[in-house]
């Protein structure tokens, strides 16, 4: 077949996760206890990333942050992320970069969640390079400085455009920098509300309103000429972004503008 998604059922699906978990080199038995932690705590545990998309999280990580040491060895690996929930992502993104020794920033705006989150870095000792910053997206990237070689956008979907806006106009994201946009088909919907009969009904209202929002997203990063897009049926689908190639150079973006 030449299609890029195989027709998989929810059980097939289950199962092609669980091989794929136990075909690819295994989580940190701290993350594999903290994921079960946060399954067993929180209602909304379904914020969290999978096992499989922290497993993806720290091989990406091992295999970006380096590229960034090649090109230039005066500045720190930087690794931003948006939506922090209890932490399962950031300690992945720490686990990919022990050895660039990579500061991760991550922003979210729950504080009761983020107590608990802060007390777990400090007793898994990883507060070391992991900065949490608690506020609304909106204004705390307006605080961060520096560029970070991964951006990781998994918080309130509505919001995306405004965090992209920011992210590019500040140029937080490097020259040789990714940016992973986090579910991106809203459990299917975002390809039309007909789709994926699965959804609890309960919160079929709440996809189908981040499906129309990120209908439209990917159609504006598609059209954006400073970046390029790549929309991957991986998880709940990942948009990944970088600058495009001469961009970046004097005078690009105002030929951009013309």
């Amino acid at each position: 077949m030449l299609g890029s998604v195989l027709p998989f059922s929810p059980e097939l699906a289950d199962k092609v996760s669980e091989y794929c978990e136990n075909h690819s080199e295994a989580l940190p038995e701290a993350l594999n206890k903290h994921w079960e932690w946060t399954i067993r705590t929180w209602m909304d545990a379904e914020m969290m990333s999978s096992k499989l998309q922290g497993q993806w999280m720290i091989w990406m990580s091992q295999w970006i942050a380096p590229k960034r040491a090649s090109v230039t060895l005066t500045v720190a690996n930087l690794v931003l992320e948006v939506g922090t929930f209890t932490g399962f992502s950031a300690l992945a993104w720490y686990e990919g970069t022990r050895a660039t020794k990579a500061e991760i920033i991550t922003l979210d705006v729950r504080g009761e969640v983020l107590n608990f989150t802060r007390k777990m870095f400090a007793e898994l000792g990883v507060d070391d390079r992991i900065k949490v910053i608690e506020g609304p997206a909106a204004s705390t990237l307006e605080q961060v400085d520096g560029q970070f070689d991964i951006i990781f956008l998994d918080a309130d979907k509505h919001n995306y455009q405004l965090y992209m806006n920011t992210i590019l106009e500040r140029r937080l994201l490097s020259p040789h920098g990714v940016v992973f946009v986090d579910n991106v088909f809203a459990r299917g919907l975002t390809m039309g509300n007909e789709f994926n009969p699965y959804i609890e009904k309960i919160r079929r209202p709440f996809w189908e309103a981040n499906g129309e929002t990120l209908r439209k997203l990917n159609k504006s990063f598609l059209e954006d000429p400073r970046i390029d897009t790549l929309i991957l049926p991986l998880f709940d689908g990942v948009t990944q972004i970088k600058w495009k190639t001469g961009y970046l150079e004097p005078g690009a973006d105002e030929t951009s503008k013309q």
